[in-house]
């Protein structure tokens, strides 16, 4: 016991400087059938695969009439360990299973669902199905726990629903054009989020806009879902703002269809879309519950 505990100086430890979560991207064209899961457990310094501290992301690939299946009392790597599960079906048609529920879905379509057991995907189609599919498992297993209560329902957003709900409740005269997902059980609990845990924004990127750059404490997974002109549709990320509220020194993120990219917390990010066609992007966060713990700090330029 004595090797194990230690103490600290308090002024010279209370701010401990972690690793930063990087900017970072992966295209579905460049994974295996299967899963694909795009992991930093190491530079989180825990043994679970884990894409931020709270939230895990993957692409799903299967070939034609073929099955993907997983059960998570087996999964010694506890990818599965998770309360919040986010699928966007990229292309392509399924059947999915999760316990004793069975849902068909479209490219287009995005499914939430609690925790699960088990899980099989079936591709209904004579081309490869693909599917960007987040869930909660790093941060269950950051708290050594296994969810037993499910704390929302399942539910699909279809496309049609999705688009529809873009185009009538979006402002024209906003910088913005996007949509945030909820349902009666988040609406209940006054986050207005996809899950409690976690932030889906359906987004629209028109042409010839330059977005004000913005930030906030969550990360964002950003999946872009449509983008034909990727050298002048991108993202510039940096740490601070000049006297014209421009970002100072930006990375910039090229749009790819099929890409999605890592937005750090606490960065000043604006979307640019400085072509003539329109573009698409799927930003998932943990936002339901810093949202929940009054600490998201969002903040619009």
């Amino acid at each position: 016991m004595a090797e194990y505990i230690t103490a600290y100086e308090y002024e010279k430890n209370v701010n401990p400087q972690l690793k930063n979560i990087p900017i970072d991207k992966k295209n579905i064209d460049e994974c295996d059938y299967g899963i694909t899961f795009i992991d930093f457990s190491e530079l989180y310094n825990v043994d679970y695969k884990s894409t931020t501290p709270n939230l895990l992301a993957s692409f799903i690939k299967i070939k034609a009439h073929c099955i993907f299946s997983e059960n998570s009392k087996v999964d010694k790597n506890l990818q599965f360990t998770s309360s919040s599960n986010l699928f966007y079906i990229m292309t392509g048609s399924c059947e999915i299973k999760l316990d004793d529920e069975t849902h068909n879905l479209s490219d287009g379509d995005i499914f939430i669902f609690p925790f699960f057991e088990s899980i099989q995907i079936t591709n209904k189609t004579t081309e490869d199905l693909c599917i960007y599919y987040i869930n909660d498992s790093p941060l269950n297993n950051y708290l050594g726990s296994r969810p037993e209560k499910k704390i929302f329902k399942s539910s699909i957003y279809p496309k049609e629903f999705l688009l529809n709900n873009l185009h009538t409740l979006s402002d024209p005269k906003n910088n913005r054009k996007g949509v945030l997902l909820s349902n009666k059980d988040t609406e209940h609990i006054g986050t207005n989020t996809i899950t409690p845990i976690l932030w889906a924004l359906y987004n629209e990127l028109p042409s010839n806009t330059v977005q004000r750059p913005h930030k906030h404490n969550s990360v964002a997974l950003d999946l872009c879902i449509g983008c034909s002109d990727s050298e002048n549709i991108y993202t510039l990320l940096g740490d601070e703002l000049d006297e014209n509220g421009n970002i100072v020194n930006p990375v910039k993120v090229n749009w790819k269809q099929g890409e999605m990219f890592i937005t750090p917390p606490g960065l000043w990010h604006s979307h640019n879309n400085t072509g003539d066609s329109v573009a698409y992007i799927l930003p998932i966060q943990d936002a339901g519950l810093l949202l929940y713990q009054r600490i998201l700090g969002i903040v619009l330029h």
